[in-house]
């Protein structure tokens, strides 16, 4: 890229400004409209064209777009004129849905709500389906407010809806998420137009200022010049510029590619060129809006370029914001606020719509330059008939000189006096056409003042309405809340009654559970007990003892052992020979334990079936709450042992040896019996 494309491409002097370009100024109102926006302010940035508006905009949504924050811009201009207001509030709608990603919801919505009027079906929408779409906070830019203006019919009830949206937040909090941004040429008083409407009167002004010396200085690395030159340069752009976005750039971007200029004297002719001969006065975009703005406005227009004169001489002009002529004169940019006085902006404006321009602009104009030709027609005509006259008189003959010549001067008298009479008629005329235009011009004034003291008495009287229907909201909301928190501690109370009340039935339920549940393993227990206490062995009196270590019968299990071993014992003594014979016909007995797979949780009432292998004796019993289980009187021999329950599926094994000289206990993993229906089943199991 060559050194002309980079200098070209660094200013921009039409349009909005890319995020990210390198041109890019920011000032003060940057942080404060993001700030604002952040913390849910309404805001208005209402100044004149080519101050920043919608590049400051631009980079704002981007900045709140990246903390989370949802934004639709609207450019107003971008909708349309000739349209309805059915076809405006549809077009504004489905802009903001097509950047809010609610494109179907929000056309839906329109749709369905045909019987509504297009402002009541916009504000709905608003509330009902982008705030409840939406979480977080969401914000609206609505740029270029002032093409309102060209629309058919009155926008008033537009911005009065913005702030009916901002007033009702004290009702409805749900409302603070939403805020809303306006940008335009106009003023607050403006957008609303109807005297019998309150004024828009809500939001944070944003100041957009001109560019600060300090503030101008990114704007040195498009200049390209020596480095020794390019503060001397800069400074005297600014001393034409005033600091004003559109005219600093322009005149950087012009003198950066002029190669010639290297100093002050370079940017005197630049600008010279640019904006200050008769051609560019007539050609340059920004000069046209301020005279259009100045000389098409609604007012009287004497009286407007008679408050620019007296501002253009440095006389104090004070602030007045209910002055519509200094409001025309902020609008158009030709004057600024400087320590509450107004200013001109720049020495660029201040020379293009200097003294001259001023007075061939005034209303009266014309018929002053047709008077002055008038009167200069007169004194050629009598000037040449004197003429005429003297060279007739010459003409006779001598004998009638001396009368002639009397005749002449009389008549030379009379048309001196004709000449006076006629001056002074125009001159009466004159004063009396300048008496007339001031006292029109007071007349206005007076109309003017009235009209501003109505309207800030009519301005008064609404806030005080307001205030007052304000204060019995207030008060409704506040008796309405007592009622609530009375309301919520019955409820509160009544809920903790209930509490107590169902955590008493649960402790009675509970206790009952485990008195149901102590019952089932007595009564287990002593199934058990009576089926074991009169066998002939020690071997289910020992299973009984390791299922039940502190069982009701653990005294009487431990004596019958020890007389059943005594009784063994001297059963030895007296009966060797029939050890063999006796321990074939003893019988024994199986013990387990029955659980859940997965939670390892005891199964209660699962049936165990044992069957010999070769005589086919089966024996069967329940297991109890604990899941444990006993089956006795079982000869020695091989059994296949089967666990039923329901809700679960069988556990097999295929063989297991019983025998009489020791407990026969079933360990896991039998015993572990699986949902049915579980994918994964565990096979049989085989000893």
């Amino acid at each position: 890229m060559t050194s002309t494309s980079l200098q070209r491409s660094f200013y921009v002097t039409g349009g909005t400004l890319h995020r990210d370009a390198p041109s890019y100024i920011q000032r003060v109102a940057d942080d404060e409209l993001y700030h604002n926006l952040v913390q849910g302010r309404f805001c208005y940035v209402l100044t004149s064209r080519q101050m920043g508006k919608s590049s400051l905009m631009v980079r704002t949504a981007v900045r709140l777009r990246e903390g989370g924050t949802n934004v639709a811009v609207l450019d107003l201009t971008s909708i349309g004129q000739n349209l309805s207001a059915d076809q405006w509030f549809d077009g504004l709608l489905a802009r903001v849905g097509q950047q809010l990603d609610l494109e179907d919801e929000l056309d839906d919505y329109w749709g369905d709500h045909e019987r509504l009027g297009p402002m009541q079906r916009w504000m709905s929408a608003i509330e009902k389906v982008i705030l409840r779409n939406l979480k977080g906070k969401t914000v609206i830019f609505v740029d270029e407010i002032d093409a309102v203006r060209s629309l058919p019919f009155s926008t008033d009830e537009f911005f009065a809806g913005i702030r009916e949206l901002y007033n009702r937040r004290s009702i409805d909090p749900d409302l603070s998420r939403l805020t809303f941004c306006l940008l335009g040429v106009a003023t607050p008083t403006d957008l609303i137009q109807d005297t019998r409407t309150t004024p828009f009167n809500i939001g944070q002004r944003i100041e957009l200022s001109d560019f600060t010396e300090s503030e101008a200085v990114i704007l040195i690395d498009g200049l390209k010049k020596e480095s020794h030159q390019e503060h001397g340069i800069l400074n005297r752009v600014l001393y034409w510029t005033g600091g004003h976005p559109y005219l600093t750039q322009r005149l950087c971007k012009a003198v950066a590619d002029d190669a010639n200029v290297t100093g002050p004297e370079g940017v005197d002719r630049v600008c010279q060129d640019l904006f200050l001969c008769s051609r560019a006065r007539e050609q340059d975009d920004n000069l046209l809006f301020v005279r259009e703005r100045i000389l098409r406005s609604e007012v009287d227009i004497a009286s407007l370029l008679d408050l620019y004169s007296k501002v253009r001489c440095h006389r104090s002009v004070k602030d007045d914001e209910t002055n519509p002529l200094a409001s025309i004169l902020k609008l158009s940019g030709v004057a600024r606020v400087v320590d509450g006085c107004l200013k001109v902006r720049n020495k660029i404006y201040s020379t293009v719509f200097d003294t001259n321009w001023v007075k061939e602009n005034m209303p009266d104009a014309d018929l002053r330059r047709q008077r002055a030709a008038f009167r200069r027609g007169v004194y050629r005509a009598t000037a040449v008939a004197v003429v005429i006259i003297v060279a007739l008189v010459s003409g006779f003959a001598a004998f009638v000189a001396f009368k002639q010549r009397n005749l002449a001067k009389a008549e030379a008298e009379q048309m001196s006096n004709l000449v006076v009479q006629l001056n002074r008629t125009n001159e009466q005329k004159e004063a009396a056409y300048a008496e007339a235009v001031l006292q029109k011009k007071l007349a206005i004034d007076e109309r003017q003042r009235a009209f501003d003291q109505q309207k800030i008495a009519e301005h008064k009287s609404e806030e005080a309405e307001e205030q007052r229907l304000i204060a019995i909201q207030q008060k409704a909301l506040a008796e309405r809340a007592s009622e609530d928190a009375i309301r919520k501690s019955i409820e509160a109370e009544q809920a903790k009654t209930e509490a107590l009340k169902q955590k008493e039935i649960a402790e009675q339920q509970k206790a009952e559970a485990l008195k149901q549940k102590q019952i089932a393993l007595d009564e287990t227990e002593l199934r058990i007990w009576e089926m074991i206490r009169d066998q002939k062995g020690p071997e289910s009196l020992e299973a009984y003892l390791s299922l039940y270590p502190k069982g009701k019968f653990v005294t009487e299990a431990q004596s019958r052992i020890l007389s059943l071993v005594r009784a063994q014992k001297m059963e030895n003594f007296s009966r060797k020979e029939s050890i063999s014979e006796n321990a074939e016909a003893a019988t024994g007995a199986i013990v387990g334990r029955v659980y859940e797979g997965d939670s390892q949780a005891p199964v209660a009432g699962a049936i165990i079936t044992a069957t010999n292998q070769v005589s086919g004796l089966k024996r069967a019993a329940r297991s109890g709450a604990n899941g444990a289980y006993f089956i006795g009187s079982l000869p020695p021999g091989l059994y296949k042992i089967v666990i039923t329950a329901e809700g679960f599926e069988p556990d097999i094994m295929d063989t297991f040896p019983v025998r009489t000289t020791k407990t026969n206990e079933i360990k896991p993993p039998f015993g572990t019996l699986r949902k049915a229906g579980t994918a994964a089943q565990k096979p049989s199991t085989k000893q």
